[in-house]
C-alpha cells in the first residue's frame, strides 16, 4: 500500500510532551503511580519516521521501544535511523492500527498516538482507542492528541475555504500551494473581520509547512472534537481521562472572580466539564489528553501531597508577590542543578511538608516550579568524560537538527560544532577531545565553554 504520507512526507520531529517521564509526571501529580519511565515498554502509533521514538530510545537505553506506521518510506527511513545511531532498544514495524485491536503486538506501558485521531475516520479512531486499551499495562498511560473544539471550528472553515479555492487542482501538493495563496491574501488584508483569532489561524496556515497543508489540513480526513465527547469515547473503550498530558494544563488557571464563580456553579465537581468550559474561554483548538485503563482513579486536580513524593526542579525567577517560602524554596532550588528531591528541599529549609508543597505548587502554577518523578536524563554540566547521545552523535551536520536528551530540536550550522558532538562518546577526557578535534584550533578554555554550552542545551547524559 502506498499512502499520502509515502508520496509527501511528513515532517520527522521528537515531541517532548510525549516522553514517559513527563507523562508518569502528571499522572503522579494526579494521583497515579506509573512504570519506571527510565525502562518502560513504549509503543508509538502512527509513529511517522521514528524521530519521536528514537529520541525517547536514545535518552534512556533501559527503554524497550516499538514504533508502527502505515506509511512503509517512514519506517524504512526510521530503521536506517535507528540503525545509524546503533540504537538496539527500539524497532520500527509496518502496521495498520485496525490491525492492532487484539494487543498481537504484546503489553506496553506508554503507548503514544500524535497526529492520527482527528485525521482519520471513525473506524480508525475507534481502532486507535480500542489498540491503545489492548496494549495498555494495568498501570500504564496513553497519549493521544487531537485537533479539538471550539477553535477547530475556525479551522474547519479554512479548510473548507481553501479546498474550494485549489477545487480545480488533483495533485495534493498543488493543492496546498493553491490553497496557500488563499490564506496569504486573506492574512494580507489586515481586514478587522480577520482580526483575533482568525487572524491567527491564516497568518499559521499562510507560513505552515507545505506538508502541514497536504495532510492535516486538507487530507481527506479532518474532524475535530470536543473534550467531552474524546473523554467519553475512551470511556467507551474502557479508558480513563487523567488530564492534560502538558505539565502546564495541571496548573491552577487565574480566572476573574466572576469567571471562576460561573465555572465553579455550571461545572461542579465535574473535571472534565470544567476543562471544557476553560477551552472555550482560550479557544483551543488542539488538545493532548493523557489517558489510563478504566478501575483507576486520578484525582481531579493536582493531589498536593503527590508533591511530597517527587523531585523539585526550578524553572524561573521568584515572582514579585511570591510568599516568603516560595521564595527561599526557589533561591534553594537556584544554586543547585537539576531537579532536587523534595524531602532534602524539606529538610534543609526547615519546614513542615504540607505548607513547601502548597508553596511549591504555588510556583508550578505560576510556571517557576516544574516536577519529575525521575531525574531528567541530561546533565546541566558536563562531567570528566561527555557523552551526547548516540542519536545525536549519529545526527551532528551542518544544517542538521539534531535531538536533545529531551526530544527538543537544536539546528547545528557548523562542522567545528558538529565534529565537537561526534567526539563525545564517553570514551574521551578532556585532554583526548583535545587531540583528537580536527576542525580547527580549539583552546582548553573554548572546550569548556562549548561543552557548557552543550549541557545547557540537553545534549550531555547525565
Amino acid at each position: 500500500m502506498v499512502t499520502s504520507y509515502d508520496q509527501t512526507p511528513y515532517s520527522n520531529l521528537p515531541f517532548a510532551q510525549t516522553r514517559p517521564a513527563v507523562l508518569a509526571s502528571v499522572a503522579r501529580l494526579h494521583g497515579l503511580r506509573s512504570p519506571d519511565p527510565r525502562t518502560a515498554r513504549v509503543l508509538e502509533l502512527a509513529c511517522g519516521a521514528g524521530a519521536n521514538l528514537l529520541g525517547i530510545a536514545a535518552a534512556e537505553p533501559g527503554v524497550r521501544a516499538l514504533g508502527v506506521d502505515l506509511a512503509a518510506t517512514a519506517v524504512a527511513r526510521a530503521r536506517d535511523d535507528a540503525r545509524a545511531a546503533g540504537l538496539a532498544n527500539v524497532a520500527f514495524e509496518v502496521a495498520d492500527v485496525r490491525d492492532l485491536v487484539d494487543g498481537r503486538l504484546g503489553i506496553f506501558d506508554y503507548v503514544i498516538v500524535h497526529g492520527l485521531y482527528a485525521w482519520v475516520g471513525d473506524d480508525v479512531r475507534d481502532a486507535t482507542l480500542t489498540a491503545c486499551r489492548a496494549h495498555l499495562a494495568e498501570d500504564g498511560l496513553a497519549f493521544v492528541s487531537y485537533a479539538a473544539h471550539p477553535g477547530g471550528h475556525l479551522r474547519r472553515m479554512l479548510r473548507e475555504a481553501g479546498a474550494w479555492h485549489a477545487r480545480a487542482e488533483q495533485d495534493p501538493v498543488a493543492r496546498a500551494a493553491r490553497a496557500r495563496e488563499l490564506f496569504s491574501l486573506l492574512d494580507g488584508l489586515a481586514s478587522p473581520d480577520f482580526a483575533g483569532a482568525v487572524g491567527e489561524e491564516l497568518n499559521t496556515l499562510a507560513a505552515a509547512p507545505t506538508e502541514m497543508l497536504v495532510h492535516d489540513l486538507l487530507g481527506e480526513q479532518h474532524e475535530a472534537v470536543w473534550l467531552a465527547d474524546f473523554v467519553a469515547a475512551a470511556e467507551r473503550h474502557d479508558l480513563a481521562y487523567v488530564a492534560d498530558a502538558l505539565p502546564e494544563g495541571s496548573r491552577r488557571p487565574r480566572l476573574p472572580a466572576a469567571v471562576a464563580e460561573f465555572i465553579d456553579a455550571a461545572a461542579g465537581p465535574d473535571a472534565v466539564a470544567r476543562e471544557q468550559y476553560l477551552d472555550l474561554i482560550v479557544l483551543r483548538r488542539f488538545r493532548q489528553s493523557l489517558l489510563c485503563r478504566a478501575g483507576r482513579r486520578p484525582t481531579a486536580g493536582v493531589d498536593v501531597l503527590a508533591v511530597t513524593d517527587v523531585l523539585v526542579a526550578y524553572e524561573g525567577p521568584s515572582p514579585v508577590d511570591a510568599p516568603p517560602m516560595l521564595r527561599a524554596a526557589l533561591e534553594h532550588l537556584a544554586a543547585r542543578p537539576g531537579p532536587q528531591p523534595f524531602a532534602s528541599l524539606r529538610e534543609s529549609l526547615g519546614v513542615a511538608p504540607g505548607p513547601l508543597a502548597e508553596a511549591l505548587m504555588q510556583g508550578f502554577d505560576v510556571g517557576c516550579v516544574s516536577f519529575h518523578v525521575v531525574p531528567l536524563p541530561a546533565s546541566p554540566v558536563a562531567g570528566p568524560r561527555p557523552r551526547a547521545s548516540a542519536l545525536a552523535r549519529s545526527q551532528a551536520a551542518p544544517g542538521a537538527d539534531v535531538t536533545t536528551l529531551l526530544s527538543q530540536i537544536v539546528r547545528f550550522t557548523d562542522e567545528p560544532t558538529s565534529e565537537l558532538v561526534r567526539l563525545l562518546d564517553g570514551t574521551r577526557d578532556r585532554a583526548a577531545i583535545l587531540r583528537d578535534f580536527t576542525a580547527g584550533p580549539l583552546s582548553e578554555d573554548a572546550l569548556e565553554a562549548a561543552l557548557a554550552q552543550l549541557a545547557r542545551l540537553g545534549l550531555l547524559h547525565a
